[in-house]
């Protein structure tokens, strides 16, 4: 809608200055003519805009013209603004960037910034990031979607779902969704999503509250989840919390302590970390994980010539 563009066009050169017509073209998608006569509307608007010619000219907004929060401290939106930006390094969105740009109004960009945090090792690939988007897009339109999901034990199945709400959790992305042919619901983990398009079809379907539906998914996800008694070497306990924070510990001799680990089933990580461990730790129950953990080892080994 024109008014959004307006809107963010004001925003983009209250942060900048001596913007070209034709980047702010490319930015909002639109022609150069488009974003002149976008000018004459917010200079009618009231808002102080004028123009450069040359080189280095372009669209700027009177310094003196500038918005301001008088009820956020300054050291607060500094924190506000370092969470978002924060957060922009392990997800793309269109939203996520204009709502940083919107931000950086309230903020003195005199002052020094000194806290910093990067989780862009938390980054999925393009793949799931693009496919983040079209979901995105469907939750937004009401729209359902279609897709080929291949669960843990590697099975591919086709799906049509209405998407509710994307969740990062456990150092992924999932989507939270309604499955049409099951009429329930479910959590897809987005890295397992193929052929991922929205299809012309709407969902009228009316939903309870989204985020106590997906507490009531987490609870019922929980309860199936196994918990194993590892024995492990005391001088590992530090690692072995954090590995697995919030697990029961209990000292059982001098040399060794043992810990309760909540697994769900079908995953795989909490063998990558046991066996990371190697001769550190033993898994005393349940005896089926523990059969489980010992064939893995050997299914490793009987790659090499051991």
């Amino acid at each position: 809608m024109k008014i959004d563009r307006l809107l963010e066009i004001i925003i983009y050169l209250l942060n900048h200055d001596h913007v070209p017509a034709s980047y702010l073209a490319e930015r909002f998608h639109v022609s150069v003519r488009t974003i002149q006569r976008d000018m004459v509307s917010i200079a009618e608007a009231g808002i102080p805009v004028y123009s450069n010619q040359g080189k280095s000219g372009g669209y700027s907004i009177l310094p003196s013209y500038k918005v301001r929060n008088c009820n956020i401290r300054q050291e607060e939106q500094q924190l506000i603004r370092q969470a978002l930006e924060s957060l922009a390094t392990s997800y793309a969105s269109e939203t996520l960037a204009g709502l940083i740009e919107k931000y950086h109004l309230l903020l003195d960009r005199n002052q020094e910034q000194s806290v910093f945090f990067d989780f862009g090792i938390a980054r999925e690939n393009q793949q799931v990031q693009e496919m983040n988007q079209i979901l995105e897009r469907a939750i937004r339109t009401n729209a359902l979607v279609e897709f080929f999901y291949r669960d843990a034990q590697g099975k591919e199945t086709q799906r049509l779902v209405e998407p509710l709400a994307m969740q990062y959790k456990w150092y992924s992305w999932y989507l939270f969704a309604w499955s049409v042919p099951q009429e329930a619901y479910r959590t897809f983990k987005v890295a397992r999503i193929r052929r991922l398009r929205i299809t012309p079809g709407k969902s009228d379907k009316k939903h309870p509250a989204v985020e106590e539906l997906m507490e009531q998914s987490d609870r019922a996800y929980g309860e199936t989840c196994v918990t194993l008694e590892v024995d492990f070497d005391k001088k590992d306990t530090c690692l072995m919390e954090e590995y697995f924070p919030d697990s029961r510990i209990e000292e059982r001799s001098e040399e060794k302590s043992r810990i309760w680990i909540q697994v769900p089933p079908g995953e795989r990580l909490w063998k990558a970390l046991l066996l990371s461990m190697g001769s550190h730790v033993e898994i005393i129950s349940p005896e089926i994980y523990r059969n489980e953990l010992i064939r893995t080892a050997q299914n490793f080994l009987s790659n090499y010539d051991i």
